[in-house]
């Protein structure tokens, strides 16, 4: 029986020694990636410019969205963006894809489309705000004829390059997917997040031919209707998947660092499919604005990012731009959906709706951000 017993608190020491040792490797396992957690958001947070609420605790966003100039820049378009930026004192301006035609002298060379933007970022660049950008349909154009997506990753270069443009690359589909940090007044906390999305252009670059063929013959039935069912924009491309799954991990880790849940807003060019539902029950979803373009211009597909945003539940703000006489606003599902119409005045808009969206967020109740219009015909 002695033997018995000693075999048994042996067993049992032996056992107790594996689950100790098991124990302190999961503990250095999650140490790690702890650190390498808080790693990953440091670079995140690295910034060309901090952003960070003012001491009253506020933080004003200013969205221009298709621009969609050429060289020279239309005058009307610039004095637009001056006065509001006078108006508006904004910290941060973010720009909504199309920012330029994508053709003409512009796309020739580098030094072209150097030109051009150095022209239209000025009113930023020269009341010094912190700006940044997202890219639309016509972001290529012909623009030095390369590879998809090439020429939009040469663009990102020399957007970089203006002293107040703090946009990022990113390192998943297209250019351009990245999140702006806004750090509390009073703590280096993580108050806001802005993400910035490319939705890409046209479905057909990526497509096989048999997909197109089923994607033109939806559009088929509906393309008469004029906006009376729900519109199929079957050329578009939709948000991709590694992009959704990059939103998802980088919410997570930042939450993880910060301690909580981070509030925030996502601007993209094209809408999504859910845009379609503010139109479809205006009432219900307290839509106000018009649908000055007549459809909503969205992928007749659905990405799954408006349910990636609703499950994580910290952005609650999402903008788009591409359709320029749209400047409808409405709230589904506790997310709120707006168009920002068309600042430009060289391709096609509306004397009514022309402008810009206006983004106010209060640190202590981020999550319930302020969004209004500003437009053109009551600046003066």
């Amino acid at each position: 029986m002695k033997n018995h017993s000693k075999k048994i608190i042996a067993l049992c020491l032996l056992l107790m020694m594996v689950v100790v040792n098991l124990m302190g490797y999961a503990q250095s396992d999650v140490t790690a990636s702890g650190s390498a957690n808080d790693q990953y958001v440091k670079s995140v947070l690295n910034l060309k410019h901090t952003l960070r609420f003012n001491s009253n605790g506020k933080f004003k966003i200013v969205v221009f969205s298709d621009i969609q100039d050429k060289y020279p820049l239309n005058t009307d378009t610039i004095d637009y963006m001056n006065k509001i930026l006078d108006q508006q004192k904004p910290d941060l301006v973010l720009l909504g894809g199309d920012n330029h035609t994508g053709g003409g002298s512009l796309a020739q060379s580098d030094s072209g489309m150097e030109t051009y933007l150095r022209a239209m970022s000025k009113p930023m660049e020269d009341r010094k705000i912190p700006w940044a950008q997202v890219y639309g349909n016509h972001v290529l154009g012909g623009y030095n004829n390369d590879a998809v997506y090439t020429s939009q990753k040469k663009q990102q270069t020399i957007y970089e390059k203006f002293a107040y443009n703090i946009s990022k690359a990113g390192t998943v589909s297209g250019t351009g997917n990245y999140v702006l940090p806004v750090l509390r007044s009073d703590s280096s906390k993580i108050a806001y997040n802005v993400w910035m999305m490319d939705s890409h252009s046209y479905v057909y670059k990526f497509r096989t031919g048999a997909e197109k063929k089923v994607l033109l013959e939806t559009t088929d039935m509906n393309v008469n209707t004029k906006g009376n069912t729900i519109y199929s924009g079957y050329t578009y491309d939709v948000i991709h998947m590694d992009q959704i799954k990059w939103y998802w991990d980088t919410s997570v880790a930042m939450e993880k660092y910060n301690g909580s849940k981070i509030a925030g807003m996502m601007l993209f060019h094209i809408p999504l499919y859910e845009w379609n539902y503010l139109v479809k029950n205006s009432k219900s979803t307290g839509m106000t604005g018009t649908l000055g373009d007549g459809v909503i211009g969205a992928p007749e597909a659905n990405s799954g990012l408006f349910q990636a945003c609703y499950e994580r539940g910290d952005v609650k703000t999402l903008l788009c731009g591409h359709d320029h006489m749209n400047d409808l606003c409405g709230t589904y599902m506790g997310i709120t959906m707006a168009y920002v119409p068309t600042i430009g005045s060289y391709n096609y808009f509306s004397a009514n709706n022309r402008g810009a969206r206006v983004i106010e967020i209060d640190q202590n109740d981020p999550f319930n951000a302020k969004i209004s219009m500003v437009y053109t015909k009551n600046l003066g």
